[in-house]
Order: structure tokens, then sequence, then C-alpha cells
């Protein structure tokens, strides 16, 4: 009897030994998980821009060392939930003085770079930040231009948006 006790505890350690075993690969394989998986373009992507605007919170920036003034346009697009969304496609803003028939300066922009499209977005206010030095003639305080948006997404989405801007400064210093 006492040879069969060691012998029945070598089983028992055993059979606890791989249960542990088979219990720590288990853990291991599930905690070497990623949290995260590949992008899927298989499926309809719920959260295309719906709806675009050209933010109040466009201004004119400060001088650079030209001591011109950029006019800083701020784009926010919102997805059919109303949330804020950031844009895959074309982006074009042009700014003209309002009543002239001037050609607009124009700016585009690859959201479909997303380096580009990253320096660009601002997190805080989720707009995009499209700079823009006006080279016109006589953009001085008061002055109103013109700025129309387009936006061409890669889901075939267009959508345009337009509107007035007075200035508060001169755009030279």
């Amino acid at each position: 009897m006492i040879g069969t006790v060691p012998e029945f505890r070598s089983r028992s350690r055993a059979a606890v030994l791989s249960v542990l075993s088979i219990a720590f690969v288990t853990l291991a394989a599930v905690a070497c998980t990623p949290n995260k998986t590949s992008a899927r373009n298989d499926l309809a992507w719920p959260w295309w821009p719906t709806e675009m605007q050209i933010s109040d919170l466009t201004r004119v920036g400060r001088p650079g060392d030209d001591g011109r003034r950029p006019l800083e346009v701020r784009v926010l697009f919102t997805d059919a939930d109303g949330d804020p969304a950031k844009g895959c496609g074309t982006l074009e803003v042009a700014v003209s003085r309002e009543g002239e028939n001037d050609d607009p300066v124009i700016e585009r922009i690859s959201l479909d770079d997303r380096a580009m499209s990253m320096a660009h977005f601002e997190r805080v206010t989720g707009c995009y930040l499209v700079p823009i030095d006006v080279d016109l003639p006589n953009v001085v305080a008061g002055r109103r231009l013109r700025i129309d948006v387009a936006y061409r997404g890669r889901d075939g989405a267009t959508l345009s948006q337009s509107t007035g801007f007075d200035l508060p400064v001169s755009l030279e210093d």
C-alpha cells in the first residue's frame, strides 16, 4: 500500500501539470492576440461623410516671415449619425473676391494620402485645416471673400458648400 500511494501521487501530479501547461498555453495564446483587426474593404462603411460644412472656425492666420497672413479654411465632415468624420477622396478649396471676375486661388488636397490627410486634420476641432495664401489684389480689412469647397469622395459622393467671409484684417502687413 505504501508503494501505490507515491505512484498515485505521481499520476495526479502529472495530470495537474498537464492541465496547468494546457491552461498556460491557452492563456498565452489569448493574451498575445491583438485587439485590432485589419481594415476590411468588402463591407459597406457606414461612416462615410454625408455632410460637409465650412466651419465657423475659419479665420485669418498669423503672419508668416513674409508678413502675409493665410486664410485658414476649416472644413468639417459629418457622417449619417451627425458625428465628425474623416474624408477619403479629394478636397478642393477655392477663394476669390466676391463680386469680381478674378481667377480663384485653389488648393487641392488628396485625403486618400494618409500622411496628407493627417497633416491637415485637427483632432481638437474635428476639421480639416486648409491654409490658403490669397494672392489677389486689394485684400484689405472689410473685403468680402468667397470660399467655395468641393469634396469628391472615394465612395462617389460629391459635397459642396460656398460662403462669404469678411476679412477682419488685411492679409498683408
